[in-house]
């Protein structure tokens, strides 16, 4: 889990999104995460699983053919073409709504109102929790996709003892946005905002490569520089010679691993 960091002078303020009312949203909205689903995905989804669509359109068009029926409907359904078509279309309507309820149900998102200085924790379409702005005693999350926020809250209990409660907000780094109503929250509850996602992305995926190209050099015996954290085209230029090196093909220097 990601601590806030440091804040820099020149990272663009927090742009979350905001409801009607002017609330911080801290995660994902459903359509936010409904849109890519369903305006890539499904539809994929829908086309090769058109043929069976077709086919029963092409029955059901049949069927009423046979009855007598000869309206613009069935003639427009003649085509196989068109059969496909709207077969497809019929089926990403029927996905689509089948994705929707599920999301609605599992939905989790926290409402920040700055005005009144408090939080709003809602599962699905249903408030079940809330705190305030001055009860927050940490707020964490990952920039990446599939991560949680975890947002602590001190409070007391029934004999008056302190407590803490933790709210957990899927999918808070869906996108810039998303992460951008924790970044907001960080900043007016005084802890240190963490970075823009962005940069956080960026940064979580040159530690990867630069972990990866480290596993490499150590197969094959190659001297780690600190340069190579952060500049990989120095890291393969120096492990391509290295490779030719070991396999005769240029000769050693000092320091060079030894050939197989």
């Amino acid at each position: 889990m990601t601590a806030p960091q440091n804040p820099d002078a020149s990272a663009p303020e927090p742009a979350p999104r905001r409801t009607r009312d002017g609330a911080v949203i801290i995660g994902p909205t459903i359509l936010a995460r409904y849109r890519p689903g369903a305006l890539i995905g499904l539809p994929l989804v829908a086309v090769l699983l058109s043929p069976f669509a077709g086919a029963g359109l092409q029955q059901w068009r049949a069927g009423r053919v046979r009855v007598g029926h000869d309206t613009l409907l069935e003639q427009l359904l003649a085509p196989a073409a068109m059969q496909l078509l709207i077969g497809a279309l019929l089926l990403w309507a029927l996905f689509a709504l089948w994705a929707l309820v599920p999301l609605l149900m599992t939905h989790r998102v926290v409402r920040f109102d700055q005005r009144a200085a408090t939080l709003v924790l809602r599962k699905g379409l249903r408030s079940t929790d809330r705190a305030r702005l001055a009860d927050v005693d940490h707020a964490v999350g990952e920039p990446e996709r599939g991560s949680i926020a975890l947002i602590g809250l001190r409070g007391l209990d029934d004999e008056g003892a302190q407590t803490l409660r933790q709210w957990v907000v899927p999918e808070v780094g869906w996108d810039a946005a998303s992460f951008d109503g924790l970044r907001a929250l960080q900043a007016a509850a005084g802890l240190s905002p963490a970075p823009p996602r962005l940069e956080l992305v960026l940064e979580n995926r040159r530690r990867r490569i630069a972990g990866s190209n480290r596993e490499l050099a150590d197969r094959l015996g190659m001297p780690w520089r600190p340069e190579y954290e952060h500049d990989e085209a120095a890291f393969r230029a120096e492990f391509d010679r290295i490779r030719r090196v070991l396999g005769g093909q240029e000769p050693p220097r000092d320091g060079d691993p030894e050939g197989w």
